[in-house]
């Protein structure tokens, strides 16, 4: 097709500015939580933008006012490079949507990011290698795992294979001394019949705090056990992140009584069978031996191993893991786990398989770090561990659950899942939502995303804030990004967790955070600079967006503040969905919609009025709803933008 983008001068408005289909894209956005694009799969990200989101945005920014819509939606569901060789930079890559969806477009994509995890996955993303290549590399890894520290795992008989393992934390009373089994209810599993749950060989499991006995209910209906002494099923002495001692009433938080380095019992064994129903039975003798078994492994093979050995980063937006008395990034894996990651990651840095290659196995091994640590718990409900993260931040079960990560066909995150889905990721055809004009709904299309050879030495890891390079200089044709929250989760603190088994564990520079004895100043100035870097790579006459939300003022006067010290203008405002039902972002209350933010250089602009409000917004997306907390945003938003809009300054 004939080149209909916009051209290098001044003075030409974009279809991002004038007509972006703001309501169709949330829409396919929405419908998009029902696909699945395997290469947004190879490692765990926070708050991911919608691809299909990131997708519009890109091809509305690169094309004119005058476009036709049908051609828009065409180029949207194409497999054409309709933004060949244009340059898109990205400030804060996160888990790299823009820079992937830039990429499948055509352009040639660079980014920053001050985490190496954010970086190291989307190097992957870009250059994943032959799938070919990576499942022989997997298999040899797996088969050196299995025959190296599986042994650990499998006290088994003929028939029956260990899935998971049941462990309960001493406690001692600080005032009275007395050590305690920490827990919430006595309830390890049921048999709800809820949609999507396991089928065990007892209705109810439940265990004796004062003998760790397990015990085998025929009813749902029981309330109370009668072992030891007579308590009731669904109390503990563990509730609103109290303990509460059994013997002198007194109440101790976790800091207090350090509960993460808590000496641990191994309470009960999940089994699988083929053709039975799950079981789940008394911990034994010979199991406790495997974790006796692991210790003596970890000290004998101490040069075979790579086991992260610095402490976790004092200075933290939230207290936790800290104020459960860990400090060492070890002390988050039992001595099994450690064990086998610890070969695992010694092993790929051994193996001389190429850089792709061996930065894919590291994100599967990384990734499955998730499901394998000693903070999963376990929905008791659906028989299914319960991972690290899949609840806001850090969090501390009750019971923890070891899954084993060498289960053949069984189990959420072991090691051959794990190298499967980053294996699957290499695929080029996924299946995703586009847009019909013909019937004015999103429907599914599988669409071949061509391979071609990416660059990555515009990947780095570095500040958003820092120079560029004289030989990098206006060279970008758009910057879009999505800036971190202002008043959420710091993200590098999540990803310390993975960050510490890496070649390179630290930060390559300063996150954007507020800091809370000055926060719109502090993000302000950070984010000003970020942004003056910005301008420096972007040409002129060229377009800067953003994503962003937050129903706090402070958050958008900060914003306001960093675009005046940037010299930029707001020339367009869009309300449109994100992922609100990813992890962090699924709690009720919380914003569920962005606001896309496009800015010119007030040198390119004139000061004009903004003419839409929030009840159009709320009109247009019909029959999507915009919440209490989003509406508030929205509006902070409008508000900020009011003296900062402008529109392009035409040559005429």
């Amino acid at each position: 097709m004939a080149d209909h983008r916009c051209s290098n001068g001044q003075g030409s408005p974009t279809f991002l500015e004038t007509k972006l289909p703001f309501r169709e894209l949330s829409l396919i956005a929405q419908a998009d939580r029902r696909s699945n694009d395997p290469i947004y799969s190879s490692h765990r990200w926070w708050a991911r933008r919608p691809p299909g989101v990131m997708r519009g945005l890109l091809l509305a920014a690169g094309y004119p006012a005058n476009l036709a819509p049908s051609e828009y939606w065409r180029m949207f569901a194409s497999e054409e490079k309709s933004l060949l060789d244009l340059r898109v930079h990205d400030l804060f890559i996160g888990g790299g949507t823009t820079l992937v969806e830039a990429a499948r477009l055509g352009a040639v994509p660079s980014g920053t990011d001050v985490d190496p995890l954010a970086v190291e996955i989307v190097k992957h993303e870009l250059e994943s290698p032959d799938s070919v290549v990576l499942s022989t590399a997997a298999k040899e890894l797996l088969g050196d795992l299995e025959t190296d520290v599986a042994t650990l795992f499998r006290k088994r008989t003929k028939l029956w294979t260990p899935l998971h393992y049941f462990w309960v934390r001493q406690v001692g009373c600080p005032k009275c001394g007395v050590i305690s089994t920490l827990h919430r209810s006595l309830i390890i599993a049921r048999n709800s019949k809820k949609s999507g749950s396991v089928i065990r060989n007892a209705e109810l499991i439940v265990f004796c705090p004062d003998c760790l006995r397990v015990h085998l209910l025929d009813s749902l209906d029981r309330r109370q056990l009668r072992c030891c002494r007579r308590r009731d099923l669904l109390k503990g002495n563990f509730a609103a992140q109290k303990f509460t001692c059994e013997n002198c009433g007194t109440q101790s938080t976790h800091r207090q009584l350090s509960t993460g380095t808590a000496p641990v019992q191994l309470l009960a064994v999940e089994e699988t069978a083929e053709g039975e129903y799950r079981r789940i039975r008394q911990a034994t003798k010979s199991d406790r031996d495997l974790s006796t078994s692991a210790r003596e492994y970890l000290h004998d093979n101490a040069d075979r191993l790579k086991i992260p050995a610095t402490d976790l980063e004092k200075v933290r937006t939230d207290s936790r893991p800290l104020s459960f008395g860990i400090s060492k990034h070890s002390e988050l894996f039992t001595p099994r786990q450690l064990a086998v990651f610890g070969r695992a990651f010694k092993w790929i840095q051994q193996s001389d398989y190429s850089g792709s290659v061996r930065r894919a196995l590291t994100l599967a091994v990384s990734n499955a770090l998730t499901t394998n640590n000693a903070l999963c718990g376990y929905a008791v409900d659906y028989g299914r561990l319960a991972p690290l993260f899949s609840v806001r931040s850090y969090s501390l079960p009750a019971v923890a659950v070891e899954l084993n990560p060498f289960h053949p066909n069984a189990g959420r995150g072991t090691l051959r899942r794990s190298l499967e889905k980053v294996i699957r990721s290499s695929s080029v055809s996924p299946r995703r939502y586009v847009w019909s004009c013909e019937s004015s709904a999103p429907v599914a299309k599988v669409i071949n995303f061509a391979r071609r050879p990416v660059p990555t030495d515009g990947v780095i890891c570095a500040s958003a804030a820092e120079l560029p390079g004289t030989d990098r200089s206006g060279e970008t044709d758009l910057c879009l990004f999505d800036p971190p929250y202002f008043d959420y989760i710091a993200y590098s603190e999540l990803s310390e967790f993975y960050r510490s088994w890496l070649d390179q564990p630290t930060l390559g520079g300063v996150p954007l955070l507020p800091d809370r004895r000055a926060p719109v100043s502090s993000f302000s100035s950070l984010l000003s600079e970020c942004l003056a870097s910005a301008l420096v790579r972007l040409r002129l006459g060229k377009l800067l967006a953003f994503t962003f939300h937050s129903n706090s003022r402070l958050a958008w006067d900060a914003i306001g503040s960093a675009l005046d010290t940037a010299g930029l203008l707001v020339t367009a405002l869009w309300p449109l969905k994100n992922d609100s039902h990813m992890g962090h972002h699924s709690k009720a209350g919380n914003c569920e919609w962005d606001v896309a933010v496009v800015c010119r250089r007030a040198a390119d602009c004139v000061h004009a009025h903004f003419e839409q409000n929030i009840f159009d917004w709320v009109k247009q997306v019909s029959p999507l709803k915009i919440c209490k907390a989003d509406q508030s945003s929205m509006k902070l938003a409008i508000e900020m933008s009011m003296s900062r809009f402008g529109r392009v300054a035409t040559s005429d």
